[in-house]
């Protein structure tokens, strides 16, 4: 991942959208004001809401992971995975970090090979 910061995300995506390149249009689609998204862009301040960057993803039609990783966050749906066995998904996240997973073709084949333990286990 990238150096930038949330806020230098945020504001690319916006202007790469044609639609927003207003921030002022951009904060009236997304319901927030104006001067809040700047401070955010220009960070003054910290990442919004779990529910905030979702409607930025959402109004911008980008990657909602993208922007929680960049907003150093994790989405609240992986929470109850890590509930119910914390040391079976510590443990993996180690092995992942451990194997220097990197790129999405790498976390694909991770993920394709868990698609064939899992029709394994189903039969």
């Amino acid at each position: 991942m990238s150096t930038k910061s949330f806020g230098q995300l945020l504001r690319e995506l916006r202007i790469r959208n044609k639609e927003y390149g207003s921030l002022r249009e951009f904060a009236r689609r997304v319901g927030l004001s104006p001067a809040y998204l700047s401070r955010i862009e220009n960070g003054k301040e910290p990442p919004p809401s779990e529910a905030i960057i979702e409607r930025l993803a959402e109004v911008l039609g980008a990657n909602r992971y993208e922007l929680f990783g960049y907003a150093g966050k994790v989405p609240s749906e992986f929470f109850e995975t890590f509930r119910k066995n914390p040391k079976g998904m510590a443990s993996f996240m180690r092995r992942a970090k451990e194997m220097g997973l990197e790129t999405d073709g790498e976390w694909k084949e991770l993920e394709g090979s868990l698609g064939q333990m899992g029709r394994k286990h189903k039969q």
